[in-house]
């Protein structure tokens, strides 16, 4: 077995193990219920956008501390910043510790940066595409299966939704018993940079036989590297400008970064709120089976199969990206703005569940095609900016439509908004794909 492939595993099975959270699809449930008995104004409110504000306050702090420390040890940190979530959210009481449980989970959520990155700097960029299908992959899988044990214990009413919370805590500790063994690196982006690996010296080759978008990238950070192997602030910062200039400036990377920023945004938004749209829409038609660990648990598994085939389909992305966003991106629009508009429960099932399996396809897909155009270890950048600003872009969202300090809309017209928010983000692209594709015809009509 290649050497690789143990850390892609090792790493994957982190991965599963962070997200065996069963308690997690019940959440909502579990704060407005006898345990913790907050009001339902409380918890959408007052207590959910703390997660948006404090992982848009943490992440720029978090990226730069994951190149300093060189990814491993902000990885055993993601997982202790769960233990105390799980802690806090068990023992505590009252709205100030719950929004405390929610800057918590931020942290750690902010952290997985480093999860994200971490693999591309132990594998060869051609197994870029598969390593990040991989590592995606597991996450699902680690939410499929504590989907489906949370829904059994709940259903035979062998545990209550606060004993979940105690299985969800013993997996969490395991994760991080496990990302203790995960191999160290020895170089990272800014901070502590080495010589140039092999793969980047064939990587100006592989990107013009992928895209002729595609620039490089490289020649100037490779140079700078050789030439001050120690790091000062003003390397830092000089080696952070060219990069961002380098990755940004290239108009294929920026399409994907765009639609990465956005997408994440509105998804982020349908993560946090659609358990408090379950809950108003079964309140309002008096369902009384709850299905939340099913349908987390079902979206995750098909989510999974999907995006590891992907990994395997040669696509020529650079031709048909913007159609397949601008398409994809419309029918999200319709599955939320269905999922505002109906009174019953199943329906909102399927449409997010719809929803979630397209989002994760095309996330992988940017992700691997914003690695393949990078320097190798430059892909963090791009990953801290892209989910920078989702953040930034989510924090307005949130301060207009769920705030109290805001419009505060209930959860059925937050969707409408959403619906809206991803039609128009695939009006954009389907723009910009006749605009290329007009471009593409006059070029050929001029050659020809």
């Amino acid at each position: 077995m290649e050497k690789w492939f143990k850390i892609c595993l090792l790493l994957c099975l982190f991965g599963v193990l962070k997200e065996l959270r069963p308690s997690e699809p019940f959440l909502t449930q579990y704060l407005v219920g006898p345990w913790k008995n907050l009001t339902t104004d409380q918890v959408y409110s007052e207590i959910f956008p703390v997660w948006t504000y404090s992982y848009l306050a943490l992440l720029v702090v978090v990226f730069l501390v994951t190149d300093f420390l060189l990814y491993k040890p902000v990885i055993v940190f993601e997982g202790i910043c769960y233990i105390m979530t799980w802690c806090v959210l068990i023992w505590g009481q009252g709205v100030a510790a719950m929004q405390g449980v929610e800057f918590l989970y931020a942290a750690a959520t902010a952290t997985q940066i480093a999860y994200n990155t971490y693999i591309y700097a132990q594998v060869p960029l051609s197994k870029f595409q598969v390593v990040t299908a991989y590592t995606q992959a597991a996450l699902l899988t680690g939410r499929c299966v504590a989907g489906i044990l949370g829904q059994v214990l709940v259903a035979t009413g062998l545990c209550d939704y606060y004993t979940l919370n105690f299985i969800s805590l013993a997996f969490v500790s395991a994760a991080t018993v496990v990302a203790c063994f995960l191999p160290s690196v020895s170089q990272s982006i800014y901070f502590h940079r080495g010589k140039p690996r092999e793969d980047d010296k064939v990587q100006d080759e592989l990107n013009s036989q992928r895209t002729p978008d595609i620039k490089d990238v490289h020649q100037i950070t490779t140079e700078d590297s050789d030439s001050e192997p120690e790091w000062t602030l003003t390397s830092v910062y000089r080696l952070l400008w060219i990069d961002f200039k380098a990755s940004f400036s290239n108009a294929y990377m920026l399409k994907w970064s765009l639609w990465w920023a956005f997408a994440m945004c509105g998804y982020f938004q349908v993560l946090n709120y659609i358990q408090p749209l379950w809950e108003t829409v079964a309140y309002s038609s008096g369902a009384t089976n709850i299905y939340n660990g099913a349908v987390e648990a079902l979206h995750t598994l098909l989510s999974a199969l999907a995006i590891v085939a992907i990994g395997y389909t040669p696509v020529n992305w650079s031709r048909y990206g913007e159609p397949v966003i601008a398409v994809i991106s419309l029918f999200e629009g319709a599955m939320l703005y269905i999922a505002g508009t109906s009174n019953k429960l199943w329906v909102t099932y399927v449409t997010y569940m719809a929803f979630c399996i397209t989002y994760s396809v095309l996330i992988t897909i940017a992700s691997s095609e914003v690695a393949k155009g990078l320097k190798q270890d430059s892909y963090g950048l791009v990953f801290g900016i892209n989910t920078f600003l989702a953040l930034f872009f989510q924090t307005i969202l949130t301060l207009i439509v769920a705030d109290s300090a805001g419009l505060a809309l209930t959860p059925p017209d937050q969707f409408k908004v959403y619906g809206g928010y991803y039609v128009v983000l695939g009006v954009v692209f389907i723009s910009m794909a006749a605009y290329n594709a007009g471009r593409r015809s006059d070029r050929y009509r001029a050659e020809t």
